[in-house]
């Protein structure tokens, strides 16, 4: 039996994976379900269910020795005596209206929380806002109010903690330039609520007996699971550098950014690192808007540079936005001619997905190197065109299939409380430009959503 391996609990936003490392980090096991919620709630039982099953089967299999949590962003459980005295909150649920204007009176400035405005329940504090409201004894009742990686790990160990990364991703509940709570949190009372901020990498106890795991099997804190991701990149490159960590959400990480530079009106947030630090960060919803686009069958469509020469020339444009958030929230995505088949389609979802990508950079700061990882990591009419779009800038790709896997799992690795980074060798590889010259198409689409913005 291979000792050493760590699980990690990889909780998206669109799918559930539970992924088993060994000690080199080779994926030696994969579990996978489609996330579910319902009636704007998260449907966390299902998805208990799903992980001890996975859990059970990689310790039969596997000396497991330690479980890392790492989920989406905008999600909180409020705990009391039982359990959890709230289903925790889908962030795509709308709030309603009364409710929303409300809050936006009480959110901490910008300049405290690095946090946008964003709708439905992207910003946690509206949605904990809108459950106060609808229940006033709710937190007066609750005992803890923890992240959603951290509930995760309470419950597999019994154990609490906040963390940074988690309550530092646009939640309005963190102040990070204090590193403490912000003046929401402590207005509310839910800064009481909070455990004790523990590292990502600190075993916070071991796997419940009742659970049936190894009792020497560790529970680490977790982290958010863009920030996962971001974890690799810290681990393996001493150099400034800016990172596009793609899935549902396209997020842009600057390591050389200024955070007092960010726009609160563009989607553009202060991220919180593992460390503590604040990065200048950016995002759209680049895999959603990627299907809104090309359709479910445009991810595996074969789009080529023919394709793109295609589109260029007939002048067909995607103008955002197409989901929630990002730079050009208030517009509404449309598409201004027609492609033919599905590989220009294909085609025209990468080209959106790569200016927006250039969009969110560009508000970041400097950018002097650049890693692209996840799925969008092995779009190659992506990559070409990101290369293309940025001459300027060394573009690299990550081709690791489960990036935020790994970095979760490299967690587990961590030399103890120090706050030393870990030794990690990154595998990415160069990225070349296409032969296109897309700077008269990026002009005529940024002129068109100006005159989009005005009208």
């Amino acid at each position: 039996m291979r000792s050493g391996v760590t699980a990690v609990l990889d909780i998206g936003k669109t799918n559930s994976k539970v992924l088993a490392f060994d000690h080199d980090l080779t994926l030696v096991a994969a579990h996978g379900m489609a996330s579910v919620s319902a009636g704007g709630r998260l449907d966390t039982a299902r998805c208990w269910a799903f992980v001890l099953a996975a859990l059970k089967e990689i310790a039969a299999r596997f000396g497991l020795s330690a479980i890392v949590p790492t989920t989406h962003g905008a999600a909180f459980a409020v705990i009391g005596k039982g359990g959890l005295t709230h289903a925790i909150v889908d962030y795509e649920q709308p709030v309603p209206d009364a409710v929303s204007a409300e809050y936006d009176g009480l959110r901490p400035d910008f300049a405290e929380s690095f946090s946008p405005n964003l709708p439905l329940g992207l910003n946690a504090g509206r949605q904990l806002f809108a459950l106060d409201r609808a229940d006033p004894h709710l937190f007066g009742q609750a005992q803890a109010l923890i992240a959603y990686p951290q509930y995760w790990a309470w419950k597999l160990g019994g154990e609490m903690a906040s963390e940074v990364s988690s309550l530092g991703c646009h939640t309005d509940l963190w102040a990070p330039l204090k590193a403490a709570p912000s003046s929401l949190s402590a207005a509310m009372g839910w800064d009481r609520l909070m455990p004790p901020v523990a590292p990502a990498w600190r075993t916070l106890g071991e796997a419940a007996p009742t659970l049936g795991l190894p009792g020497a099997c560790r529970i680490l804190t977790g982290v958010h699971d863009s920030n996962a991701s971001f974890v690799r990149y810290l681990a393996g490159s001493r150099e400034p550098f800016a990172l596009v960590s793609t899935g549902t959400w396209f997020v842009c990480f600057n390591t050389a950014g200024h955070v007092q530079g960010l726009s609160a009106a563009r989607d553009t947030l202060a991220n919180v690192d593992v460390l503590g630090r604040p990065v200048a960060s950016a995002r759209f919803m680049g895999g959603r808007e990627f299907i809104e686009i090309a359709g479910a069958a445009g991810l595996g469509a074969q789009a080529g540079i023919a394709d793109l020469r295609a589109l260029v020339a007939a002048g067909i444009v995607a103008l955002p936005s197409f989901a929630a958030g990002g730079p050009f929230s208030g517009s509404k995505g449309v598409i201004l001619g027609a492609p033919s088949g599905q590989a220009q389609t294909a085609a025209l979802a990468a080209l959106y997905c790569a200016l927006m990508t250039c969009e969110c950079l560009a508000l970041t700061g400097p950018v002097h190197r650049l890693y692209v990882d996840g799925p969008f990591a092995r779009n190659a009419l992506y990559l070409g065109l990101l290369a293309t779009l940025l001459p300027d800038i060394r573009v690299q790709a990550s081709h690791a299939e489960h990036g935020t896997g790994v970095g979760a799992a490299l967690l587990a690795h961590w030399p103890a409380e120090s706050g030393q980074l870990p030794d990690y060798a990154l595998a990415v590889q160069d990225i070349a430009a296409l032969d296109l010259d897309l700077e008269p198409y990026r002009r005529a689409w940024r002129e068109m959503i100006t005159e989009q913005s005005a009208s």
